[in-house]
């Protein structure tokens, strides 16, 4: 036999190099990935080396290797979900999703033993809609006091892929619920409740060309993200020809902002606040769409290669179009020109507040200096106040007197941890003290920063 295996995981060939296993190991591993086998004339992308380890964890672990190596290869090629799908003869795929503990392994072997089983581990899905499977071996509890073991998904009763193309037909989020009726409920979900959860679920979005606008095109071609609440899986399979309807062309809608440099802010008057006051500009995000009913944005952003979804309600979306070298006057008129004036109510401290946050969310940035602690200082916190001290002394060698910090001026002090603009110490006492106080809070604010930075307790970065 060929000391070489070739895989199909999510599009890509993987070559499994059997040559160091023993005949056994190495039969034991054909059988496990029987159901996986490259197309006729496929060329791999990389060569996975088993583990030597006694059989049971090498299989365990080489599952683990193939997959991590699908979808590094699949990188900016397809939206990959950590998700199970089962397929119609006709080859409409139904997408299940759902983090650990939902029941998505388990709902996925109800449906695989009545329609094409496609994967309970990875779904890729191309820009078209066309749908990858991914047919690894699956770990099976066989005898609970051993390990789980590796076994093909026709070992296991679940049937083969159909013998068409495949195409989602619908994304489908998974809530199982012990207490719930007999009878699975099923509903069109809130795309913009629903994004967190996909966006959790996906490997490499940020390499995808317009990741989260292709997630809501794709929610649009397939009628909406689904919800299911159930409590059994063996209810499931009855859903699945009212979910599997052939979805439309895929299309992804425009950003819902214009590029930066290119909104039209300019004509709005700055009011009294001057021309050097702080300008506000949205931050750099890897992606945008625009949701409507009621009008939000959901904002895709980056940290230690995980996505995160913040979806910007109320007037925060105002906010974010006009936030373009804005100020904080032509912010203001932004959100009264999109919702209109409050009656008889200030529409200044609650843009200042969104602002604030926009800026605690890393959303938005200002031209403003940042403010600190300085490192040379002490303090102590009995629960009831703050006294802080500057340790090093003046140019003249005259020591700092201790201040004493109490009600807003310790919860500022706490905010000032991290460095942060004078404009989200404003923000975040206005959320605290109440609009009530919005004429007296920022003068306040800038008071007590004043008599910190003399005080030398904090500095300008």
């Amino acid at each position: 036999m060929p000391a070489t295996l070739l895989v199909d995981a999510v599009g890509s060939c993987i070559a499994i190099d059997l040559s160091a296993l023993s005949p056994e190991d190495a039969d034991a591993v054909r059988e496990a990935w029987a159901d996986a086998p490259a197309p006729d004339g496929a060329q791999p992308v990389q060569t996975i080396t088993p583990l030597i380890a006694d059989r049971v964890d090498m299989l365990s672990a080489l599952s683990q290797q193939v997959t991590l190596a699908a979808i590094e290869a699949a990188r900016g090629r397809a939206w990959m979900l950590h998700a199970a799908g089962v397929a119609t003869p006709d080859g409409q795929v139904v997408v299940l999703v759902g983090p650990s503990g939902r029941g998505k392994t388990t709902a996925s072997r109800a449906l695989g033993a009545v329609y094409g089983y496609v994967s309970d581990e990875t779904i890729a899905i191309d820009a078209d809609g066309r749908v990858w499977p991914y047919r690894k071996p699956l770990s099976v509890i066989e005898d609970p006091a051993a390990p789980k073991t590796q076994l093909a998904p026709s070992a296991v009763g679940l049937k083969p892929l159909p013998d068409a193309d495949l195409r989602v037909a619908a994304i489908v989020l998974l809530d199982r619920d012990p207490e719930h009726p007999e009878e699975p409920e099923v509903e069109v979900a809130d795309l913009g409740d629903a994004l967190e959860d996909l966006v959790s679920q996906t490997s490499f979005l940020h390499h995808q060309t317009a990741g989260l606008r292709f997630i809501a095109g794709l929610a649009e071609a397939t009628g909406g993200i689904r919800s299911v609440r159930y409590r059994e899986a063996a209810t499931l399979p009855a859903l699945i020809p009212a979910l599997a309807q052939e979805a439309g062309p895929i299309v992804v809608p425009e950003p819902g902002v214009k590029a930066r440099g290119d909104s039209d802010v300019s004509g709005v008057q700055e009011g009294p606040e001057g021309p050097n006051l702080p300008r506000f500009s949205r931050a750099a995000a890897e992606d945008e769409v625009a949701l409507t009913d009621p009008d939000r944005i959901a904002v895709l952003t980056i940290v230690h290669e995980q996505g995160h979804v913040t979806v910007l309600g109320g007037i925060a979306p105002a906010v974010w179009r006009a936030a373009d070298h804005a100020t904080l006057a032509e912010l203001v008129a932004a959100a009264v020109d999109a919702y209109g004036e409050p009656d008889g109510v200030d529409a200044g401290p609650a843009v200042l507040m969104a602002v604030g946050q926009l800026m605690d969310a890393g959303l938005l940035t200002s031209d403003e200096p940042r403010l600190a602690r300085r490192e040379d200082v002490a303090w102590v916190d009995s629960g009831e106040r703050i006294v802080a001290l500057a340790l090093s002394p003046e140019e003249d060698q005259t020591l700092a007197q201790p201040a004493a910090l109490t009600g807003s001026a310790a919860l500022i002090w706490e905010w000032l941890e991290e460095p942060v603009a004078l404009t989200q110490l404003i923000a975040r006492t206005l959320e605290v003290a109440g609009t009530d106080a919005a004429a007296e809070v920022p003068a306040q604010v800038e008071a007590f920063v004043t008599d910190l930075t003399a005080s030398r307790l904090i500095e300008t970065l």
